[in-house]
């Protein structure tokens, strides 16, 4: 009979737990919804922020920071306790696509959760020390994460711990995504311009072409792809855009461009990269009698994890049920969360969007609305259990 009764009691708080979670599920699905009907373009986040604050300031956060490196917010929660303090990043920003702007990355998702978690530190403030929510503006051109440091320090915004999370379409629904050490790569864009002087087509010898260097030095960069003992790690060379003269048949070309995307998984290796690859082009410039003219653009230092963190958020996901599986390597994309990280622990983890589903900046791709509540959990065990 005891039995039985327990079995009841046990069914029946079951139940009221499962209903707790599918309602915090159909929230915060609400929320992303709302804001997945918005998407607004990097640096053109002002309706996307709007609906940002309307919801944080019914969260009566301590202090709430607008117009941080553009539309940027971040929103501060102390805790009723002496402690660390812990920033959580999401973004604002869609991606811009053939058909418009549409939230084709899960922004949308990771704005949700962190929406939540403004509800959870509403409701409670028995944790230590302070938490930051930050909603970062133009993440997808890799603008927005310096602009917000920038403003940030004439504010005095430092933090001892860093959080960012984002949804993984290569992994089982839910598994806990880590990377040990680099987390994304450093990446920088290099424009290589030579200057010579052009001729009649029909006197090629007259010229100072820069033909000739811009093939050479393509099959030397080729060559260093495959130099694996020559750099510190993993290092990349991808040629983007050439540029030889103009479309006149009369004209033996005086000037072109080369462009390339370097990219390593240590920031050393990419240093070392692009002074190797500055080196061949002045060579071929001096034997070729070019200017030569570098230029460096959309530059992002390595996105590096640190063990503390990461053992933080290994903890969370363990404690709430959540399996963690550990990448062999780094990804080779650059994130401008690298520019957050200077001088803190950090975490950058993903959580599966399930196995099967369409990639991030596909058209096809849609948000797994049931990794909200599970990443919500993660992150509230983070500013309330540690």
């Amino acid at each position: 009979m005891k039995n039985r009764q327990l079995f009841r009691v046990l069914l029946f708080m079951l139940m009221i737990i499962t209903t707790i979670e599918m309602r915090s599920q159909d929230n915060l699905k609400t929320i992303r919804e709302r804001l997945h009907a918005i998407p607004e373009y990097s640096h053109k986040e002002e309706k996307t922020a709007e609906v940002v604050l309307e919801y944080l300031t019914k969260t009566e956060p301590d202090r709430l920071f607008r117009n941080i490196g553009g539309y940027g917010i971040i929103a501060e929660y102390k805790g009723n306790r002496p402690g660390p303090s812990k920033m959580f990043r999401c973004e604002l920003d869609a991606i811009n696509t053939d058909d418009g702007c549409k939230h084709l990355c899960g922004h949308d998702g990771h704005m949700a959760i962190l929406i939540g978690l403004a509800g959870k530190l509403h409701e409670n403030r028995d944790f230590a020390g302070s938490v930051y929510l930050l909603f970062q503006p133009a993440e997808e051109i890799g603008e927005g994460a310096a602009l917000m440091v920038k403003d940030m320090k004439d504010l005095n915004l430092k933090f001892d711990y860093l959080f960012a999370l984002h949804n993984n379409p290569n992994y089982e629904l839910n598994q806990v995504v880590i990377h040990r050490g680099t987390y994304a790569a450093a990446s920088v864009g290099m424009e290589l311009s030579f200057t010579g002087e052009a001729s009649h087509a029909a006197y090629p010898e007259q010229a100072k072409s820069p033909t000739d260097a811009i093939i050479d030095l393509i099959q030397e960069i080729k060559k260093l792809n495959n130099a694996v003992n020559m750099f510190d790690g993993f290092v990349l060379s991808t040629i983007v855009n050439v540029e030889i003269g103009e479309a006149n048949y009369g004209v033996t070309p005086g000037n072109g461009v080369l462009r390339l995307t370097l990219r390593g998984f240590k920031d050393a290796g990419l240093e070392k990269l692009c002074s190797t690859v500055e080196g061949l082009a002045a060579g071929f410039a001096k034997r070729d009698k070019l200017d030569l003219k570098i230029r460096y653009h959309d530059r992002f230092p390595a996105t590096v994890n640190t063990d503390m963190a990461n053992n933080m958020v290994v903890k969370a996901a363990e404690s709430t049920g959540h399996k963690v599986v550990y990448v062999d390597e780094p990804g080779r994309g650059s994130d401008d969360f690298c520019h957050f990280t200077t001088g803190a622990q950090a975490s950058y983890f993903d959580i599966g969007n399930g196995i099967g589903t369409p990639d991030i900046h596909r058209p096809e791709y849609h948000f797994s609305d049931e990794i909200l509540v599970p990443s919500l959990e993660i992150l509230n065990y983070l500013v309330f259990r540690m």
